[in-house]
């Protein structure tokens, strides 16, 4: 299937009128891993960093018996947990 895909959107970057050295799709090709590299990645990392801290204030506001009481009574599961951390 994702050779496929591939075929397929191969087929509509390169095409026989921008041969033999592709200029156009090379630059597209170019540019998205420019956003990619610029502002995606780094956005994504800060986004992370954010929610960790976020949820880091307000596991630490809590008192021990809230921490307890909320490790025993909640129905969040997985990274919606307080207590969840993402790796940086």
């Amino acid at each position: 299937m994702f050779v496929q895909a591939s075929a397929m959107i191969g087929a509509n970057v390169y095409q026989a009128s921008d041969k033999p050295r592709y200029k156009k799709a090379n630059k597209g090709l170019i540019g998205l891993l420019c956003f990619n590299v610029i502002i995606l990645y780094p956005g994504t990392w800060a986004y992370y960093k954010w929610r960790n801290r976020t949820r880091e204030r307000i596991w630490g506001a809590m008192s021990e018996e809230e921490r307890q009481h909320y490790l025993k009574t909640t129905t969040d599961v997985g990274n919606k947990r307080l207590d969840f951390r993402f790796a940086a």
